[in-house]
């Protein structure tokens, strides 16, 4: 199981793109997403709105901006409980 916290805002592209890239490693490992919007929550938006969208994981690492599917992939890897 990988734990990820996905950061994330509607209309973003770059947030859709970095979501279907996940969800296609969903087919190979167990993957626990939280989506969350960052407009929700003021301090989330003051911390996210540049970087969207962002990964976060179990160990604390994060992937941000334009994530690279190998990048996703070692993530992963060592995060898997």
């Amino acid at each position: 199981m990988v734990r990820i916290n996905f950061y994330y805002k509607d209309g973003c592209w770059l947030c859709d793109m970095a979501e279907e890239m996940l969800n296609g490693f969903k087919a190979q490992y167990e993957i626990n997403v939280k989506k969350v919007d960052i407009t929700s929550d003021e301090n989330l938006y003051d911390l996210y709105r540049y970087d969207i969208p962002v990964f976060e994981f179990k160990d604390g690492s994060v992937l941000s901006g334009r994530i690279r599917k190998k990048d996703l992939m070692r993530k992963i890897g060592e995060n898997r409980e």
